[in-house]
């Protein structure tokens, strides 16, 4: 991003810098400065894939509200374990990716979730256009992004959900949404879960739904960061949180708005993009906070094994703090 402007060059997504900066163990350059010396804070985020649900992080930066927070951000692609040791190796100051991170939080990992875009995320199950009947999956291959994430996860329940076992399944790690939707759509894989925009793309190629909203859902993308972090610097956490909290102001409000910033990030047409807006987006949470209710049966739904509170878990002092300032027009 330069001069405030989201350049062609700054939207793609790159596996490869943060992928050998973790392999070398080589910290990357997130420059954490002093925002009241008016100089501009080069910020790296990770996020999993290149779908629609990491809407907060398109439209903060292409929206300048990054910008304006003094932050230089440039969102990297990096598949969830990278993603994880990322943001634990002070790599990335933040990452969006969610369920997976989260799992790791409850394994231990010094984490916490700052702000939650969606907290009930839309799947579907898709299988590959030669499966008529869901018994038939018995014995198939089911693609995910990785094994145990969120994709995963509901799939199993959206399985359960029609009486079938899914230990009666194989699972594939395939990793990237547009991977998973080129293999159901080929048959390198039989079925596989999908959100908008990509489940849309395999109904018109041919795939068959089997399950969906609002059957099952989880919470999908948001903002975690360490608590290393939280501790050190905790105004940068909360310009962070900010920028994303005016984001999931704007989508909410801005329909025609959000969906061209959509164009931008994400290879999609615009009927399937207005489709994902009202079908999902329009239901992103605009105070970034989910009750400690709804908190807990999530942890417990990912096998809290090690007991973690919902205080282990999340940090929304900073949500309630800059969602008042919003609130009140500051």
């Amino acid at each position: 991003m330069k001069n405030g402007k989201l350049k062609t060059e700054d939207a793609r997504f790159g596996i490869c810098a943060l992928s050998l900066a973790v392999a070398m163990g080589i910290t990357a350059a997130v420059f954490f400065v002093d925002s009241a010396l008016g100089q501009t804070q080069k910020v790296s985020i990770s996020i999993s894939s290149r779908s629609n649900t990491s809407v907060s992080y398109y439209v903060a930066a292409s929206k300048g509200f990054f910008r304006d927070e003094g932050m230089d951000v440039e969102i990297i692609q990096a598949n969830p374990r990278l993603g994880t040791m990322a943001l634990l190796n002070g790599d990335v100051a933040f990452t969006g990716t969610f369920v997976s991170t989260v799992r790791g939080i409850l394994s231990g990992f010094p984490l916490k979730i700052v702000v939650v875009a969606f907290k009930k995320g839309v799947y579907y199950l898709i299988a590959h256009p030669s499966i008529k009947d869901v018994q038939e999956l018995r014995g198939k291959k089911l693609g995910v992004s990785s094994i145990r994430g969120a994709d995963h996860l509901v799939a199993e329940e959206l399985l359960r959900s029609k009486g079938l076992n899914p230990a009666q399944l194989q699972p594939v790690a395939l990793g990237d949404t547009s991977v998973r939707l080129q293999s159901v759509t080929t048959g390198a894989v039989e079925v596989t879960v999908l959100s908008p925009p990509h489940d849309l793309m395999a109904q018109k190629a041919g795939g068959k739904v089997f399950a969906g909203p609002p059957e099952i859902g989880m919470p999908a993308s948001g903002m975690i960061t360490s608590e290393k972090l939280i501790k050190e610097n905790p105004q940068f956490v909360r310009r962070g949180v900010r920028a994303l909290l005016r984001a999931n102001r704007f989508i909410e409000e801005n329909k025609a708005e959000t969906i061209k910033v959509l164009l931008q990030w994400v290879k999609q047409t615009p009927e399937i993009a207005a489709r994902s807006y009202d079908v999902e987006l329009k239901s992103i949470l605009r105070d970034g906070i989910m009750s400690d209710a709804e908190m807990e049966s999530f942890i417990e739904r990912l096998g809290n094994e090690k007991k973690k509170t919902v205080d282990d878990v999340r940090d929304f002092s900073f949500a309630r703090q800059v969602w008042k300032e919003l609130e009140a027009g500051r």
